[in-house]
C-alpha cells in the first residue's frame, strides 16, 4: 500500500495500466513542425443499450442523442467515437463525409440467443493528424537544380477543404526521401486502423463501469488521431475516468 493505491493487488493493477499506455512518441522530432490540435474521445451508451447497462449509473441520462454528440464532436481539430457494430451503419449516417472506421478485435463475449457471436467494436474517427512528407538526407534522388518537386502535403482525406498543416521543410533536391508520421518517431510502427486486445474487467477499479476500454485501446485512439506531446483531448463520457488517465500519462503529465 502507498499513498496512491490501496494495497499490493491496486499498485499492480496501476503499474500495469501504465505501461500498457506508455508515452507518445516522436515529441522532439515534432517540435517546431507540428501545430496543436485540440481532439475529443467519445464513449457513449451504445444506441438502444443506455438503459440496460447504465439505468442505475449516477450520469444516466437515457439515450444519447448522437446527432446532437456528432455535432459538439464538429468543434473539435480531431475526434474518435465509439460505438457498437449492430448501430454503426446509423452512427456512420451521421457523420461528416470522410469519416473513417477502425475496428477493435476485443474478442467474443458468448450469447445462447445468438448464432453469430459478435467480437469487435467499431471506432469511427475524423480529422486525424495528417501523414505528411518529411525531409531526407538522400541527395542523389535529384539536384539542386531539379524544381520539379514541391513541398506536398499528404492529407488525411478527413480533413476539412482548405484546411492546411504546417509546411514541411525539403533539403536541397527538393525531394523527400522517406514518407512518415512526423507525430511519431524515428521507427515507430505505422497507424494501423485495426486492434486485437482483449479485454477483462478491472477489478481493482472503484470506479469501473460496462464497457470501460483497456489502457492499450486507448494509446491506439491516440495514434490513431495522430496525437502527440502538447495537444489537448477531451473525454466527453469519462465514465471510469480511465481514457483521462491514460492521456496524462501519454502526453508525460501524470504525477
Amino acid at each position: 500500500m502507498d499513498a496512491i493505491t490501496c494495497s499490493k493487488r491496486c499498485r499492480q493493477a496501476r503499474n500495469r495500466f501504465i505501461r500498457a499506455v506508455g508515452s507518445a512518441r516522436g515529441a522532439a522530432g515534432a517540435a517546431g513542425v507540428l501545430e496543436p490540435m485540440r481532439f475529443a474521445y467519445a464513449d457513449p451508451p451504445y444506441p438502444g443499450k443506455s438503459r440496460r447497462y447504465y439505468g442505475e449509473h449516477r450520469d444516466y441520462a437515457g439515450e444519447v442523442d448522437h446527432v446532437e454528440l456528432v455535432a459538439r464532436l464538429s468543434e473539435y481539430d480531431g475526434w474518435a467515437l465509439s460505438t457498437s457494430a449492430s448501430a454503426l451503419q446509423h452512427v456512420l449516417s451521421l457523420c461528416p463525409q470522410g469519416s473513417r472506421v477502425a475496428a477493435w478485435h476485443r474478442g467474443e463475449r458468448p450469447n445462447r440467443r445468438q448464432v453469430i457471436v459478435n467480437a469487435w467494436e467499431p471506432v469511427i474517427y475524423f480529422g486525424a493528424r495528417p501523414v505528411v512528407l518529411d525531409v531526407g538526407d538522400d541527395t542523389s534522388r535529384g539536384s539542386s537544380d531539379d524544381t520539379s518537386s514541391t513541398a506536398t502535403v499528404r492529407h488525411d482525406v478527413s480533413r476539412r477543404p482548405g484546411e492546411n498543416v504546417a509546411a514541411i521543410a525539403f533539403d536541397g533536391s527538393g525531394v523527400a526521401a522517406a514518407l512518415r508520421d512526423v507525430s511519431r518517431g524515428a521507427g515507430a510502427t505505422r497507424r494501423v486502423d485495426s486492434l486485437v486486445l482483449g479485454v477483462s474487467a478491472r477489478t481493482t477499479d472503484p470506479e469501473r463501469v460496462t464497457g470501460a476500454k483497456p489502457a492499450g485501446f486507448a494509446r491506439w485512439v491516440f495514434e490513431l488521431l495522430g496525437a502527440t506531446h502538447g495537444d489537448e483531448l477531451d473525454d466527453l463520457f469519462p465514465g471510469s475516468g480511465a481514457i483521462a488517465r491514460a492521456w496524462d500519462i501519454y502526453t508525460g503529465r501524470a504525477a
